[in-house]
């Protein structure tokens, strides 16, 4: 699937549109922010299998924002429902499931990681004999906590690149899961510029959101999971038709019957 480079100043652009994109309709973007948080966090209240289930629906809950996006940007109106039709629809829910299972993977990864960190640094400790062996400890763990930092750092960056595009190049252009995150790592590595611009002032932005006692999040995310929809949008500019997941006869019965 081809893309396109943008100009870096599209990273401040990506807030402003999608700024414009969900004001009209705030109320119905907060009250799906506020439920796909409830989820998230009551999910992991839930020792070891609530964690698990979290990381398997949350690309999935994510594609449902982008949903909403769509919706926005079609003038139509958005609902409750639209935060879990791409999990109910056939066609998408398992390679989301599977995106979801790829950051499980990479939950292990960063796990594994640390874990080699912890045991360098006691292999060192159980090492160190000599007069100056505390010294060569404390050095020889900060040179192991900084390379692991960068490290993970580096895994972060790559994995958030892949699963940035990822969710809605399954649910708008019906791409595999796996094919998707390539694509998407490669799309945000040739905009990388704007990319940071716009990470950077998300940075700025949530600073200010968490003032008064967080609850600023709750306007800036509906916002965010517009923008980044934009970002999509402009990046791939895919037109509307080629939507894979649609809204279907009876979806909002059977949603809120759950």
């Amino acid at each position: 699937m081809n893309f396109r480079t943008v100009d870096a100043g599209r990273g401040v652009g990506w807030v402003g549109d999608g700024w414009n994109l969900v004001k009209g309709q705030f109320g119905a973007w907060i009250l799906l922010v506020i439920v796909y948080l409830v989820i998230e966090i009551v999910l992991q209240i839930i020792p070891f299998v609530g964690g698990i289930v979290a990381a398997l629906i949350s690309p999935g809950l994510v594609a449902g924002m982008f949903l909403a996006a769509r919706y926005s940007d079609e003038s139509k109106t958005v609902d409750l429902n639209l935060l879990f039709q791409p999990l109910m629809e056939q066609r998408t829910r398992g390679p989301l499931l599977t995106l979801g299972a790829m950051a499980i993977v990479f939950s292990i990864l960063i796990a594994l990681v640390l874990m080699a960190m912890l045991g360098g640094a006691v292999g060192l400790s159980e090492d160190a004999s000599s007069a100056d062996a505390e010294a060569m400890l404390m050095s020889g763990m900060m040179g192991i906590g900084f390379g692991g930092m960068v490290l993970m750092l580096l895994l972060v960056a790559v994995y958030s690149m892949a699963m940035w595009f990822a969710a809605p190049l399954v649910l708008f252009a019906g791409v595999a899961p796996i094919e998707a995150m390539k694509i998407s790592f490669k799309a945000v590595l040739a905009n990388w510029l704007p990319a940071l611009v716009f990470g950077l002032l998300v940075i700025v932005l949530g600073v200010v959101a968490s003032i008064p006692l967080l609850l600023g999040w709750l306007l800036l995310m509906p916002v965010l999971f517009a923008a980044m929809y934009v970002s999509y949008k402009e990046v791939f500019d895919v037109p509307a038709e080629d939507s894979v997941v649609m809204e279907q006869p009876g979806m909002a019965s059977s949603v809120m019957k759950m």
